[in-house]
């Protein structure tokens, strides 16, 4: 008779090794919080395509965060559902499989996995700018903020394998950061900087006649605002070291969303209507407009400052995305699923770091700034990271849906928000479905097909790189057993809860 397959949701006896592939748990729901808070970040979310949205759309791009975040509300409740029944790490992973079957949860896997990649170079490239600035670099060098990056990445990985102690610090000084750097700053110019009316955020919003419904602003705004809200689901990447867990992740998703979104519509609210002339701002930007808007307002040694805590905002969430990426690929190999699975799932000391996997994620996030060395690197990162996150999303949503169509969605316990939250999942997918559309629909010069294309292709190029990685893995190969916690034709077990409160 074979041993029972430990449920790793439970948490670890006291006396139980690292080197057993069970963390402890030491997180709790504000922590789970501030992790998720510090990986969407509202400083990275906002100035990260400030810049991008106020050129290609006019002030009118504030909008797009609007309706983004009320989409992506719908995917968060859905992903909290799923978290309130499977609180695992790696969780979009986790949850494909369960929901309709290891090869499924594989592929949600990768296109998770390369998502987080992405958005490490993504964040980091975005950061760079402000690193440049602070020091006197060409912030518009392609070179200069590479370079940059891979600093930027060398140091996040290393606060990640300095353990929890250190990710939290580091979590903290985010939010005091972006309490002075968002909120102080848009209340400040809200108050003695303001220089334009509210009407002034429609301007750019009527399209030009005869034009497409796809290449209208609005609908272009949308597609920007995604790489906004992304990362919260991060929250369930730790949840096997959060406390009660069932009941802290899905909070913990849904309030990082809800509470970056609101800093977000709020700071820039502020920010658009301190700018003081638009192509004058424009020009003068060397980088950032967002620079520009507070070199007018505050005297250099201020704007300096405020810079410093735009960084540290960026590194948190670098440690947060970093964090949530190991945690992936520790549990994709902890289930054998992953070349050199054994050294990967490996955990280092007392606290049961994945401190492998943490370094792979940062070495393969400087080999992607490495690759798309050029002028249109920030665009391109942009676009990546969205429709990478949005097919990511909607594995598990989609999965769930076919689950139900199945009839072997079957919990045995109340979940998140009951029935409306299963309800919403539905919605979910659907606006997931339109954004991956809204995303890769093409829009650029006719001269630029390349750009036009490359999501496309890049998401063509991660498919077709994960058949060909599937069929080499143990799953492709059928070492990996379907178990029966793992069967989407059976209902599984509660999760206990076992020693979550220690």
């Amino acid at each position: 008779m074979s041993a029972p397959r430990t449920d790793p949701s439970a948490s670890p006896p006291a006396a139980q090794a690292p080197e057993s592939g069970v963390m402890k748990r030491e997180f709790t729901l504000w922590s789970a919080f501030s992790l998720a808070f510090v990986f969407v970040s509202p400083i990275v979310a906002m100035y990260g395509i400030f810049g991008l949205g106020l050129t290609a759309v006019g002030p009118a791009f504030w909008w797009g965060w609007v309706v983004t975040l009320l989409g992506q509300l719908t995917v968060a409740i859905a992903l909290g559902v799923l978290a309130s029944r499977w609180p695992l790490a790696g969780g979009v992973y986790q949850w494909s499989r369960r929901l309709v079957g290891p090869r499924y949860g594989w592929f949600a896997g990768w296109a998770y996995t390369w998502a987080l990649l992405i958005a490490l170079s993504s964040v980091s490239y975005s950061g760079s700018v402000f690193i440049a600035i602070l020091l006197g670099l060409d912030a518009t060098s392609p070179s200069v903020l590479v370079t940059v990056s891979v600093l930027f990445l060398v140091v996040t990985t290393a606060v990640n394998i300095a353990g929890r102690r250190v990710v939290k610090l580091v979590a903290t000084a985010c939010i005091v950061a972006e309490i002075v750097g968002s909120l102080g700053v848009a209340v400040y110019l809200l108050v003695f900087g303001r220089e334009q009316q509210p009407a002034f955020l429609l301007e750019g919003l009527s399209p030009a006649p005869e034009t497409p419904f796809m290449m209208t602003p609005f609908v272009f705004l949308v597609a920007i605002a995604g790489w906004s809200f992304l990362g919260f689901e991060s929250a369930s990447s730790i949840a096997e070291e959060v406390k009660n867990p069932k009941h802290a992740v899905p909070r913990a998703i849904v309030f990082s969303l809800l509470g970056v979104g609101l800093v977000i519509l709020f700071t820039s609210f502020a920010i658009l209507l301190a700018i003081p002339d638009l192509p004058a701002i424009l020009a003068a930007s060397e980088g950032d407009p967002i620079i520009a808007v507070l070199a007018y307002h505050f005297p250099p040694v201020v704007v300096d400052a405020i810079l410093v805590m735009f960084i540290i905002a960026f590194l948190a969430s670098l440690v947060g995305i970093q964090a949530a990426a190991s945690r992936l690929v520790w549990a994709n190999a902890r289930e054998g699923e992953l070349p050199g699975a054994a050294w990967l799932k490996r955990l280092r000391g007392e606290g049961g770091l994945p401190a492998n996997a943490v370094l792979v994620t940062g070495v393969l996030a400087i080999l992607v700034l490495l690759v798309l060395q050029n002028e249109y690197a920030s665009t391109l990162l942009v676009a990546f990271t969205t429709v990478g996150f949005y097919v990511a999303f909607a594995f598990p949503v989609l999965g769930l849906a076919i689950a139900k169509a199945r009839g072997t969605w079957r919990p045995g316990e109340r979940l998140f928000m009951g029935r409306f939250g299963t309800a919403m999942s539905w919605v979910a997918l659907v606006w997931l479905a339109l954004e991956i559309t809204n995303v890769l629909w093409p829009r650029e010069a006719p001269e630029l097909w390349w750009v036009n294309s490359a999501p496309f292709i890049a998401s063509a190029v991660v498919a077709a790189a994960g058949l060909v990685v599937h069929r080499l893995s143990p799953v492709g190969r059928g070492l990996v057993p379907t178990s029966p916690a793992l069967d989407a034709r059976t209902q599984a077990a509660p999760i206990t809860e076992t020693g979550a409160s220690r």
